[in-house]
């Protein structure tokens, strides 16, 4: 069978003129519908309506979802039509809730919008699913699920070309799927990847549904709350564990199977919280009591780290507020009938950032980087920092830029994990007025402008999309972009500082980094140390802890800075600066205690207070014959190198993992 659209044959069923290399989802959504659902473009069949009580028993099944995704999407509309406000044209959004099944729960647009919703039934009650609307963002996207565009003449049905949706599916706990919301704009007249903004917009409303269904659905359990890097803990970007008093897992969200290493849901769910992370239940609820919401490091799998924190269950909060304000009257004390204003954080910040010498401290691998950063800062030469996550490579760049002869330019900074992949393009290279649905009327010049002159930050360069590497190639090697919706180059003149704790070595090999880009990024490499590996701990924990503390006259006692030193600090000197921070609460008498650290940190001293001292290690000769090179050359790092037929690199990483970067010279 052939079907007719636009006068054009279709043997593959392909709108007229499309070109599906990047969206193969869309061929196969045309697919279907004509060979499986037997569907012809011009001629859809009468639509599905469910009304009445079956509708009702719908919504009731679906109260909590609904409910959510309401307040949701109504916070989302209001966020387009503060986009589009500005322009000429009026907001000609409407925002659908399905279920699972694509029947219309609930529809969001502005009055002027309302008719022309209810004329292409974008009304509670009709089906939106492939079988009955044809290729369609909340139909297409409920059965790949996955997030999907379906941009104009991408529609099945010709009654649908003058529209474009933008849908992702809203998943609840253990894989259940909840439905999907989706943004349709009528009369699109941008291009398709114009609609960049609006899927990531709806994809961050999603994942807020998401967050908010799993933390309402199990108010009964502690809702354990993770993320490889401990600033996005407690944000839309972490995953979530409901955890029962028995200490079970009894549900995770859609994320924690990839964040953990996991197979699936069913290989967590019934498992104790102890068999998956290395955390007892009695220490998880201690956690729960007494520090609700704090963030501390975790282990979980093989060796892996990452960072934590739990919530009370819902019900258990409203038990202890309750027995709080019962023991504020038995004492007599008065609640204010109005809300007090709390006192501004006192905390002193540094008033410039720490210079290059201060960071080198009395490490010899971070005064080695410390010298090499000086060599090649005012030449053209881009910097890769490589490290652990939360080794201070921020820092470390900042300093360099404050050092070099671009200091009086801007430092621009932009993390390529904190911003939404659809984003990332937009904020780097800037953007035209009206290049997008949303874009500002101004436009946007964009990271890379707004570094003229100065250093551009690169953080978490292993987390850039593969199609954008060849953007930022290009303006690696020609100075020079195109912002989104503009063909006019402009030059930049910046210098690239670009740090990650991703091997890109190893994602270079696998296809998941440009080679092309990562040689150009590495023009000389830093391996910032981690905290446990650096000879100057004690030194960096008294530095630190006279930081965050207001007057610099906080001690710390010696069993304490023991228990600090001896521990593996997997976050760092982040880890390292929340501890303080949270041990200088605590210590009201001016003298930072044992006790007023976390258990993880003090059991560590315990543990090594009962160990038995270690056997001396037996003659390493391959250490032997590096130490033998070294005293012939005079610890001269190159000759040594050479010497040994090895790169500087390899030589350095042996010193390291030998401890001879300890060793005097």
């Amino acid at each position: 069978m052939t079907d007719v659209k636009h006068g054009q044959v279709h043997a593959a069923m392909a709108p007229p003129g499309r070109d599906f290399r990047h969206e193969d989802y869309i061929e196969a959504a045309w697919r279907r519908c004509r060979d499986e659902y037997g569907l012809n473009p011009e001629a859809p069949p009468a639509a599905v309506h469910v009304g009445g009580a079956a509708l009702r028993h719908i919504r009731e099944e679906h109260a909590l979802f609904e409910r959510l995704g309401r307040v949701e999407m109504h916070r989302l509309l209001g966020q387009i039509g503060q986009q589009t406000g500005t322009s000429a044209t009026p907001s000609r959004y409407v925002l659908m809730l399905t279920d699972a099944e694509g029947t219309v729960l609930d529809v969001f647009t502005d009055s002027a919008n309302a008719a022309r919703a209810q004329a292409a039934n974008m009304v509670p009650g009709f089906l939106w699913d492939e079988p009955h609307a044809g290729v369609n963002g909340p139909g297409t996207s409920l059965h790949d699920r996955r997030s999907r565009v379906v941009h104009r003449d991408e529609h099945f049905f010709t009654c649908n070309n003058n529209m474009t949706c933008s849908a992702v599916p809203v998943w609840g706990a253990n894989g259940r799927l909840l439905g999907a919301i989706d943004a349709t704009c009528l009369d699109c007249d941008d291009s398709r990847a114009a609609q960049v903004p609006t899927i990531a917009l709806v994809s961050m409303s999603a994942r807020i549904i998401e967050q908010l269904h799993f933390t309402n659905s199990f108010r009964d359990c502690m809702i354990m709350r993770f993320h490889e890097r401990p600033e996005l803990v407690g944000l839309p970007y972490d995953s979530l564990l409901a955890v029962d008093g028995d200490g079970l897992i009894r549900a995770v969200d859609n994320s924690v199977p990839a964040m953990l290493g996991a197979s699936g849901h069913e290989t967590l769910v019934g498992r104790s919280v102890a068999e998956v992370f290395d955390i007892s239940l009695d220490r998880l609820m201690e956690h729960a009591e007494t520090q609700p919401f704090a963030i501390w490091p975790i282990a979980h799998g093989d060796d892996r780290h990452g960072f934590a924190s739990v919530w009370p269950a819902k019900r258990a909060r409203a038990r202890l507020a309750a027995g709080a304000t019962a023991s504020r009257r038995a004492l007599g004390v008065v609640e204010p009938r109005t809300a007090r204003k709390l006192p501004a954080m006192t905390r002193p910040r540094r008033d410039t950032p720490p210079s290059l010498a201060a960071l080198a401290g009395a490490d010899p691998a971070m005064a080695h980087n410390v010298w090499r950063a000086e060599r090649v800062m005012n030449r053209d030469i881009n910097i890769l920092l490589l490290g652990e996550t939360g080794t201070g490579k921020d820092t470390f760049a900042r300093a360099i830029h404050n050092a070099s002869g671009r200091s009086g330019a801007p430092f621009v900074a932009m993390s390529c994990a904190a911003i939404p992949e659809q984003l990332i393009e937009s904020e780097l290279f800037g953007y035209e007025a009206g290049a997008f649905t949303g874009a500002r009327p101004g436009g946007a010049r964009g990271k890379a402008v707004a570094a003229h002159g100065g250093t551009l930050f690169l953080d978490e360069i292993g987390d850039m999309p593969l199609a954008i590497q060849a953007r930022l190639l290009r303006l690696l090697e020609e100075r020079e972009i195109v912002p989104l919706g503009s063909t006019t180059p402009i030059n930049v003149d910046i210098r690239v500082i670009s740090a990650t704790h991703r091997d890109l070595e190893a994602m270079v090999a696998r296809g998941a980094f440009r080679m092309d880009l990562y040689y150009r990024l590495n023009g000389v490499a830093l391996t910032m140390p981690g905290l446990r590996g650096r000879a100057d701990r004690q030194q960096l924990i008294e530095t630190i802890c006279a930081e965050e503390s207001e007057d610099g006259a906080v001690t710390i006692a010696p069993a304490a800075m023991a228990a600090m030193t001896a521990y593996d600090w997997p976050g760092n000197i982040r880890e390292l600066r929340n501890t303080l921070r949270t041990a200088l609460a605590f210590a009201d008498s001016g003298r930072i205690e044992v006790h007023h650290l976390p258990h993880v940190i003090a059991e560590r001293l315990d543990a090594a207070a009962a160990a038995p001292p270690p056997a001396a290690p037996s003659p390493d000769p391959e250490r032997a014959r590096i130490v033998a090179a070294l005293d012939e050359h005079h610890w001269r790092i190159g000759t040594t190198a050479a010497s040994l037929g090895m790169s500087r690199n390899t030589l350095y990483r042996k010193l390291h993992r030998f401890g001879l970067m300890n060793e005097p010279k």
